[in-house]
């Protein structure tokens, strides 16, 4: 559900080829409430976003390819305008697999896996957002 027709190229490709997908959206302190989400994408001078916060109760955070994030755009300093409105939320891909995704443990105690990760410092460009604002 994103307008990044080059994402969606790279997810059929990725499903034909037996992947998995995960979903970060819960965060450990509030859940999937979308209003107090912590996950924040901070603008760098060279045009990409370095993203940080945490995701929790994540099933495939440990295997997923592309892990559909939920955050909000910050100033360049990291600060949230805090005003409640849509205009700076965005969903983005991050790979379990790449620099500064931190799968930080398993939070259930069986064989399946429900990820606890972090991403730190971990950079994003504007290819790897999937939408800004109202849709997002």
């Amino acid at each position: 559900m994103t307008k990044n027709e080059a994402i969606k190229k790279k997810a059929a490709e990725l499903l034909k080829d037996g992947a998995v997908f995960a979903f970060g959206l819960s965060e450990r302190d509030h859940g999937a409430d979308i209003y107090p989400t912590e996950m924040k994408l901070i603008p760098q001078r060279d045009g990409t976003y370095k993203a940080n916060g945490e995701k929790y109760y994540i099933g495939n955070a440990n295997v997923a390819p592309m892990v559909s994030n939920f955050g909000r755009i910050t100033d360049p300093k990291g600060r949230i305008s805090g005003v409640k409105d849509k205009s700076d939320y965005v969903f983005f891909v991050a790979n379990y697999s790449k620099k500064n995704y931190d799968l930080v443990k398993n939070v259930v105690s069986s064989q399946n896996y429900v990820g606890y990760y972090a991403l730190r410092d971990y950079v994003i460009n504007e290819s790897d957002i999937l939408s800004k604002g109202a849709d997002a």
